[in-house]
């Protein structure tokens, strides 16, 4: 993926009131048992990839907690958090936790969508069990791929962690753009390679699809270069619209730009002021919280 997410995970702890989840608090350790299926998953973890922590929390049941693997280490060592049985899951892991250990704060996504939404058969099973998911590319460990992950990652980095901007930003405005396309359900990436350019923001209707809709984003610089770009993703992908994100000073300097040296597919082209990207976002923000109170999935 040009996001440069190729591997996630997402750990069932069944209960974050389980007592072995202390350990996770603590310390950002977890462990899986002994056996082959468990053995295949937890080599195919890679550190600094994303892992996901599901579990039951006062009645709902859904993934709380989101953190990065740091390492991983196969252990017979007794754990003392562990009491049930100490050295009963050498498959160990080391997480950085990224999101609020407030639990009681977090706004998840529960298990029904990820059952229906996200089209993970396990949760749709009445009884949760202690599990290790992996998602990424084909491969030895692998179950799901990792377009399903980028979804339910970003729909839970929308609800818990929404991206506060005042002034334009080329990274915060380049995360929106990629947000609201997972919300607009398309197959969302940043940082597309288009021979030697770089698309800041570009949607798919379909994993192996060309882009459908570019974005660049252009705060200061050379903005002939950002409408090149986007000139040169409609000549070879046919995408369009091809939507400069830009400032309120430059809108004038940019159709100029089109009017003269990209005249012949102007009407491809949307000049979109960055405040009106955040008030998009906004709104979008707002309307999935609101579907995720009253569960309309």
């Amino acid at each position: 993926m040009s996001t440069a997410l190729t591997k996630g995970a997402i750990v069932n702890v069944v209960s974050f009131k389980h007592l072995h989840v202390e350990s996770l608090f603590k310390e950002g350790l977890w462990g899986f048992p002994k056996g082959e299926l468990n053995q295949k998953r937890w080599k195919a973890l890679e550190p600094g990839m994303p892992i996901l922590f599901y579990g039951d929390l006062d009645g709902i049941r859904g993934i709380f907690l989101k953190t990065t693997l740091e390492n991983k280490i196969e252990s017979y060592e007794p754990i003392k958090y562990w009491i049930q049985n100490p050295t009963g899951y050498p498959f160990q892991i080391r997480v950085k936790i990224e999101s609020d250990i407030n639990l009681k704060r977090v706004q998840p996504v529960k298990k029904e969508e990820l059952a229906s939404s996200y089209g993970i058969p396990i949760f749709k099973q009445k009884t949760d069990r202690w599990s290790l998911i992996v998602f990424g590319e084909k491969g030895e460990g692998i179950t799901y791929p990792i377009t399903k992950f980028h979804a339910i990652l970003t729909e839970f980095n929308i609800r818990n962690k929404r991206i506060v901007i005042e002034k334009p930003d080329h990274e915060s405005l380049k995360e929106i753009l990629y947000q609201m396309g997972i919300i607009q359900k398309r197959i969302s990436e940043k940082e597309v390679m288009l021979d030697s350019y770089r698309i800041d923001v570009a949607w798919r209707r379909i994993p192996r699809g060309d882009p459908y809709i570019v974005f660049e984003i252009h705060i200061s610089g050379n903005l002939e270069e950002a409408l090149t770009k986007l000139k040169h993703a409609h000549d070879m992908w046919n995408s369009q619209p091809l939507v400069l994100v830009t400032t309120e000073e430059n809108i004038t300097k940019a159709k100029s730009i089109i009017d003269g040296s990209f005249h012949e597919i102007k009407d491809k082209f949307r000049i979109i002021d960055w405040k009106e990207i955040k008030q998009a976002y906004e709104l979008k923000s707002k309307y999935k919280e609101l579907e995720a109170k009253l569960g309309i999935f």
